[in-house]
């Protein structure tokens, strides 16, 4: 009888000692919202950062596997909203981060907490929330 007792013991001790993870997924992070762009590279010319120019970009969840993204810049005080808004696939890539996707085509990647788009190797554009 005394060595029922220590193995019940033993089994919920160990058990109390587990992870709570256990069976658990983790936090999908949230990857719609406003990202302050850090850098923005156009025909191999930084236009971001530089004196008076910041930028936004506004990323809408559509689905599990669809986002929209639209950006806005401010030159000086003159905002600019011209720049088309994209609808882009997305897709689980490693970690908490996703690939997001242009016809099939890997153009960057988002985790909730960085943005980056590569459209070539001459254009570029990276963000953070």
């Amino acid at each position: 009888m005394k060595n029922v007792w220590i193995a019940f013991l033993l089994v919920v001790l160990v058990s109390s000692c587990l992870p709570e993870k256990i069976g658990k997924k983790d936090k999908e992070p949230e990857l719609a919202g406003v990202y302050q762009i850090t850098s923005f590279v156009s025909n191999g010319i930084t236009l971001i950062p530089q004196p008076g120019v910041s930028g936004t970009v506004n990323v809408v969840k559509n689905s599990d596997t669809q986002i929209s993204v639209s950006f806005s810049v401010n030159n000086n005080g003159k905002i600019s909203n011209n720049i088309s808004p994209l609808t882009l696939s997305i897709s689980k890539s490693s970690g908490s981060s996703y690939d997001l996707l242009d016809n099939g085509d890997r153009i960057g990647s988002i985790d909730g907490t960085t943005f980056s788009l590569y459209f070539s190797n001459s254009e570029s554009l990276s963000a953070k929330k």
